[in-house]
């Protein structure tokens, strides 16, 4: 990252609570994304993350993931492990087993 994205990254959640109080001094949303030449959608989402979070919510978070769909269930987790444990064997032959005997794909 250059230096200029980076300042402009530390000074994005102060440029959003000035954007929010002046709508709240104002008392017009629409003046205040005007004014901060900030689209519509970006204001009231701040908006609505500033009510629910407050200035944390501002902050800019690393993505993640909200579910994961192809996670295997913890009965098939805990086969695995006691295959492992107790039988020695490798990814590929877990990985046969779980195919043969429980109709299970996953990758080794």
């Amino acid at each position: 990252m250059d230096r200029d994205s980076i300042i402009k990254e530390a000074f994005a959640p102060r440029r959003q609570q000035v954007a929010l109080q002046y709508a709240r001094e104002v008392a017009s949303d629409a003046e205040a994304y005007r004014y901060f030449d900030v689209p519509k959608s970006s204001f009231c989402r701040w908006k609505q993350v500033y009510a629910r979070e407050g200035e944390a919510g501002l902050v800019r978070k690393k993505p993640i993931a909200k579910s994961r769909p192809r996670q295997l269930s913890p009965e098939i987790v805990e086969k695995v492990l006691h295959l492992r444990r107790t039988y020695h064997l490798e990814p590929q032959r877990i990985t046969w087993y779980l195919e043969r005997y429980r109709g299970v794909e996953t990758s080794c």
